[in-house]
């Protein structure tokens, strides 16, 4: 077997989220609203790493992913080290994503959207390592408060990490930043201003264990007043309030998911006839801080 050079090593590892999963069912990365679309950086081009792509802003007071698709594999996922060595894609450039100066001092965590422990899989543990690594870029990051980022999410990640509803172990994730009409701002020192979500949202897809389709579960945690409050959510921590229905997520970021997504969160079948935009909390972001 010829040895590979460095492109041709990078080339072999990078490759990116597959919409082709799950067994069965087709999950490509989402569409985009016009307003979205409008903000997209070049384009909308997606940029992959291994096991997860990203599409970014190119909002100049955002430079965050627009959403993270990441592929978990269950079955092979291995111990690895945290590395924490966060770089800049140069790919996507200095310019247009949040490098350490918006994280430093402050209470803003660099919150994975593609969580390494998740992305840390593959045939070996080299593998594996590696996939952890690159989950360290800014382009894989937001502005995710500490209180936030190290409670309620983390008790998100970890059901997603340890689930056992599905089949076969194979489970697609898709993630990222919510921003309201009046959002947090953070400005550092000599640098442009940049917005604070509102919040985060996860659509979680997988091959049901009991019913053999796909199924789906969609959340929203806003960084409010009471997940921000302190790190003790996660011992009352009930995934069921948070859970929310693929219309909401889409009215709230712009992003347009696959019917077959739609068809297969079970609060689309709810009985109520409360509207999906009526389920939204109050958010704090209303008010500039």
């Amino acid at each position: 077997m010829p040895i590979l050079d460095t492109s041709d090593i990078r080339k072999y590892y990078m490759t990116g989220y597959n919409e082709s999963f799950l067994a069965g069912i087709l999950l490509p990365i989402p569409k985009f609203r016009t307003e979205l679309s409008a903000e997209l950086f070049s384009k909308g081009k997606v940029f992959h790493y291994p096991n997860y792509s990203v599409v970014m802003n190119g909002s100049p007071d955002k430079r965050s992913p627009v959403i993270v698709c990441l592929n978990i594999d269950q079955g092979q996922l291995k111990e690895t080290k945290r590395t924490d060595r966060w770089r800049i894609d140069p790919r996507i450039g200095v310019a247009h994503q949040l490098d350490n100066d918006y994280y430093a001092n402050n209470p803003w965590d660099r919150g994975h959207m593609a969580r390494r422990a998740s992305a840390a899989w593959g045939n070996t543990v080299r593998d594996a390592q590696y996939a952890s690594d690159e989950t360290f870029y800014y382009s894989n990051s937001t502005l995710q408060h500490e209180n936030l980022n190290q409670d309620e999410w983390l008790g998100l990640e970890d059901w997603v990490h340890q689930l056992d509803l599905d089949k076969d172990g194979k489970i697609t994730s898709m993630c990222g930043p919510i921003y309201a009409d009046f959002d947090r701002s953070i400005r550092p020192s000599g640098r442009q201003i940049a917005l604070v979500p509102a919040g985060f949202f996860k659509v979680v897809c997988f091959i049901s264990n009991a019913t053999e389709k796909l199924d789906v579960r969609a959340f929203i945690i806003y960084q409010d007043t009471e997940a921000l409050s302190d790190k003790r959510g996660r011992t009352r921590y009930d995934n069921q309030t948070y859970q929310v229905t693929i219309t909401e997520i889409e009215e709230r970021t712009g992003l347009l998911f696959e019917d077959s997504i739609y068809e297969a969160n079970p609060l689309y079948f709810s009985d109520t006839n409360t509207k999906p935009e009526e389920n939204v909390i109050i958010l704090p972001e209303e008010i500039e801080i």
